[in-house]
């Protein structure tokens, strides 16, 4: 029989419903390519893309040249623009403020034919290093509030570009989703006095089933209400409401966690396209005593349909207890 789960934290309903099943879906393993001679993310054409904001080099070499091993760079086809203030516009009934921010791409190794999963632990490393240390450049712009981190991998998740890159996008505003994040914590914490994330995490470590991997940092859950077949959760056992306040040791550790969660999830499902993104706290702000960082990551496997759409419910076909157990599994 189904269940109507409901997300600790957010106003969000999800149908666990486990008979859909068995509704057939195809798993299509995606198309490697070798080096292409017109990739601008390859080593060897920086000359190609924007001039880099950031690159990692283990030795010292020429801006925009060769050698590097993670390179941040503006987005050629930016959704925001650098240029200009936030100022209001419009007027009546209707609100908008200019599209001022910031638009990132993080490439992140020099070579075409492989993807996070399949880099080192030093590499991954190094990726959520830019990350954090790109989130605490952002922060000295004052006409930005909030910053996403996220992945497109594979055209079903949105990638138009094959070679191995995340994003970094920074708004004026707070996202919806993160808004949500934020009001339903503090709720939460202005009853319980307890951060809800801690509290979850003291719940899922009790309860296990939905546990997937842990370290002595951090802990890979499937979410009890998850909307996704085979989403997981990332999140730091020690409470932190901001992700660039992480320490060259927990990222390393986190690294280690990501890509074996990554892995998992590619050899359960064939590599699948999926998204991932870091929900932390907005820029510039003090330590919250009720919001804990997160990365949550999600296979594409299906399509959202008119019920989602229309409702703003979630239907998921595996509950995620069965789905952290396939995973547990997948690489012993």
């Amino acid at each position: 029989m189904s269940e109507i789960r409901k997300d600790p934290i957010v106003d969000r309903w999800v149908i666990v419903a486990t008979e859909r099943a068995a509704k057939p879906v195809e798993l299509v393993q995606q198309a490697r390519t070798q080096a292409l001679q017109t990739c601008p993310f390859c080593e060897g054409h920086e000359d190609e893309t924007t001039p880099e904001i950031l690159a990692y080099r283990q030795t010292p070499a020429a801006t925009n040249g060769r050698g590097w091993h993670v390179r941040v760079i503006p987005n050629k086809y930016p959704a925001v623009t650098a240029q200009g203030n936030s100022a209001t516009a419009g007027s009546g009934f209707y609100h908008q403020v200019r599209g001022v921010g910031s638009h990132e791409v993080v490439i992140e190794c020099p070579q075409h034919d492989t993807n996070l999963a399949e880099l080192s632990t030093k590499q991954v490393g190094d990726v959520l290093t830019v990350y954090r240390d790109r989130l605490r450049g952002l922060a000295s712009d004052e006409r930005l509030a909030y910053a996403l981190v996220f992945k497109n991998y594979g055209a079903l998740a949105g990638a138009s570009m094959e070679h191995c890159h995340s994003q970094i996008l920074a708004t004026p505003n707070v996202p919806l989703l993160v808004a949500e994040e934020l009001a339903g914590s503090v709720q939460h914490h202005s009853r319980s006095g307890v951060c809800p994330y801690c509290a979850l995490l003291a719940e899922e470590l009790e309860v296990g089933s939905r546990v997937v991997l842990e370290t002595t940092r951090f802990v890979v859950i499937c979410p009890f209400a998850s909307r996704f077949p085979f989403e997981m959760w990332v999140l730091p056992r020690t409470h932190a409401s901001h992700f660039e306040e992480q320490d060259e040791t927990e990222l390393t550790e986190l690294a280690a966690i990501l890509k074996s969660a990554l892995r998992r999830l590619g050899a359960v499902l064939n590599d699948p396209a999926y998204n991932y993104y870091l929900h932390t706290a907005p820029l510039r702000t003090t330590t919250m005593p009720h919001f804990h960082w997160h990365l949550e990551v999600f296979p594409r496997l299906a399509q959202l349909a008119g019920f989602e759409h229309g409702s703003g419910m979630f239907i998921n076909p595996i509950r995620p207890e069965h789905a952290a157990e396939l995973l547990r599994a997948a690489l012993d």
